[in-house]
């Protein structure tokens, strides 16, 4: 391989190196903070080589490392999608009430059952689900292999946060 094609390749070798050491560490550690911090400075340490190995230096270098750092980044949004969109909504919500809210207020709009709730109804509205005689019915197939595959997913880059 050419010097220019390890330069041109050496953010995608790190953020392979990064997702790769984040999965195993994650398994071995149980830790996710920990995991994505061993991945982030594999990848790291993966890019740097690859540059040394191209002979990739000055301008040329600082551009492939702030590429491959923006490409942990968004690896690293990727694993907190979840948290993030829980975050943003709690300010929503705060933003809507006047910029406070009584703690029972707002674990009132996020128990258990509120969440369950709109989630069948985004379900229902979206032809996923159907409710007949008491009971939910699946109406969507895909949907039902898109859940497996996402479960499949998460246990394997995130195996401390599945569900038992």
């Amino acid at each position: 391989m050419t010097a220019a094609w390890l330069t041109a390749t050496a953010p995608l070798t790190g953020l392979i190196v990064d997702v790769v050491v984040q999965v195993v560490v994650a398994h071995a550690s149980r830790n996710i903070g920990r995991s994505i911090v061993a991945g982030a400075a594999a990848g790291c340490a993966a890019t740097a080589a690859v540059l040394v190995r191209a002979d990739g230096g000055g301008a040329i270098g600082v551009a492939v490392m702030v590429t491959y750092l923006a490409l942990a980044f968004c690896f690293w949004t990727f694993l907190n999608l979840n948290v993030t969109s829980l975050r943003i909504r709690i300010l929503r919500e705060l933003l809507a009430a006047g910029g406070s809210i009584s703690l029972g207020e707002l674990a009132a709009r996020y128990s258990d059952d509120e969440f369950l709730g709109r989630r069948l109804v985004r379900l229902e509205a979206a032809k996923q689900l159907r409710f007949s005689q008491g009971r939910w019915y699946l109406q969507s197939r895909p949907l039902l292999v898109l859940a497996r595959t996402m479960d499949a997913a998460r246990f394997v880059i995130l195996p401390s946060q599945r569900e038992e």
